[in-house]
């Protein structure tokens, strides 16, 4: 029975191994959607199989010639052809399957209805009772364990969620060793019960099962040890950790509101150096690459472009945010951007740096969502500083236009220079008088008298300095 079923099995990997073949022969067949064989530039001026006749070849040099048709030799046009309506066909055939991620109600096909955890474990019950069922009519000599096992592994297959599939997968391991084991062969529990002696199950286990059951307990370590890792990113063991007052503060004030959870900023608090300025340490430079990132804790932190301060920034800011996100996106993490301004921390200040490296090789885990936060926290850092930008861009252009609405009273400089020429013309032309006398009275205006001139004017272009400097700092 062994043999036949072993012959069985032999014939459909063999007829199984010729479909595939012959598929993937037909998909590695030269591809062109429009239907012609695509030109290689080599073939068509120095021959090839590819290349077009001579005739053709030099018509198309001439400029008013149609660009020729290529022709394949050796029947190759004919294998193209087949090989793209063959790739049509397949897909046409099985694009109606595609139904998107395996769900319980594929199980199911005859039911409409979305079904519930009840109906999941019916589902389940009943697949695996009748399984039971055909095993012991069937084949009652089997070993039930590693029955067991391949319906875990089946059921492990059809879920979408990577831990449950890796506790499903340990299951598997634990039963298959189990049934090579404690059963005997040919005479399974259902014939003849289970040893459960383990001294005795080692003593007596057979040569076939030393390699499945040495590999079974490496996937058992393997999935182990990933399912240990989604534990201890768990938010809720990650909530019992103790930090001290300072990272409990850096997490509160800064990475909790751009998105990072306990768990995330628990590994990334490893790789963090803390720091406290003693005579005023340069954070960054302008214009030479930056390779840290910085958040300052407390005291003052300048930000200064061509040698003059432009801003301070608060605590618990990102510093070099924009050069990490360009580090993040180069290939293997080794562009490093210069850095836009240069930042100095004031003496007594306290600030964390974390190497660029850090955020990269988090950013790389494939099990895990540190690259999602990673790209939240600069995307709203980044939001954050323009609002704040534009908004202070903003109300510096409404104090510099009250200011120049208060010095010309209310008149822009373009009309006041329009009226006080006009008003001196009309003097003018009125009095009979000479230039002198004409502008006498505009000279003697209150917009225009030196006392004017000597008190409030330099006033006024103190309040004007002001406010064009407030505007070019936003």
């Amino acid at each position: 029975r062994r043999q036949a079923r072993g012959a069985d099995a032999f014939m459909y990997m063999s007829a199984t191994a010729v479909v595939l073949s012959c598929l993937c022969g037909a998909a590695g067949l030269p591809f062109s959607p429009t239907g012609r064989l695509p030109a290689r530039s080599a073939g068509v001026r120095h021959g090839g199989p590819w290349a077009a006749p001579p005739l053709l070849q030099r018509r198309s040099q001439r400029g008013r010639a149609r660009p020729p048709l290529l022709v394949a030799e050796d029947g190759q046009w004919g294998l193209a052809m087949l090989s793209l309506r063959t790739r049509r066909a397949l897909y046409q055939a099985l694009e109606p399957l595609d139904k998107g991620d395996f769900r319980w109600e594929f199980l199911v096909p005859w039911n409409n209805k979305t079904l519930t955890t009840l109906d999941k474990f019916v589902v389940c019950s009943t697949f695996i009772g009748l399984s039971f069922t055909l095993q012991t009519v069937y084949d009652p000599g089997a070993s039930v364990g590693v029955h067991l096992s391949y319906i875990a592994q089946f059921f492990s297959y059809a879920m979408g969620d990577p831990i449950g599939f890796r506790l499903l997968a340990v299951l598997t391991a634990v039963l298959e060793i189990g049934g090579n084991l404690f059963e005997t062969k040919e005479a399974g529990f259902i014939v003849s019960g289970m040893n459960l002696n383990p001294l005795e199950a080692f003593a007596n286990v057979n040569v076939e099962d030393v390699f499945p059951i040495f590999y079974d307990q490496l996937f058992i370590v393997i999935n182990g040890y990933y399912i240990l890792r989604w534990l201890l990113t768990k938010e809720a063991l990650a909530s019992a950790l103790e930090w001290q007052e300072n990272e409990e503060a850096l997490y509160t004030n800064c990475f909790a509101p751009l998105g990072f959870r306990r768990a995330q900023f628990s590994r990334l608090l490893k790789l963090s150096t803390f720091a406290c300025s003693a005579e005023g340490d340069v954070l960054t430079v302008q214009g030479e690459p930056l390779y840290d990132l910085f958040v300052p804790i407390n005291g003052s932190v300048e930000v200064r472009v061509g040698g003059a301060v432009a801003s301070t920034l608060p605590p618990y800011q990102l510093v070099g945010e924009a050069s990490l996100l360009e580090n993040l996106q180069s290939p293997r993490g080794e562009t490093h951007p210069p850095a836009r301004a240069t930042v100095v921390a004031a003496p007594g200040s306290c600030y964390v740096r974390w190497p660029q490296r850090a955020f990269y090789e988090l950013q790389q885990e494939e099990d895990s969502d540190f690259g999602y936060a990673i790209q939240l926290m600069i995307a709203r850092t980044l939001s954050e500083k323009l609002s704040a930008a534009r908004l202070s861009q903003r109300e510096s252009e409404q104090k510099l236009n009250t200011r120049l609405a208060a010095t010309f009273r209310g008149a822009s400089p373009r009309a006041l220079a329009a009226s006080r020429l006009a008003g001196g013309e009309a003097a003018a032309e009125g009095h009979g008088s000479g230039p002198e006398e004409a502008w006498e009275p505009l000279l003697s205006s209150p917009l225009s008298s030196p006392q004017l001139s000597e008190g409030s004017a330099a006033a006024d272009e103190e309040e004007m300095e002001e406010a064009e400097a407030e505007a070019a700092e936003a």
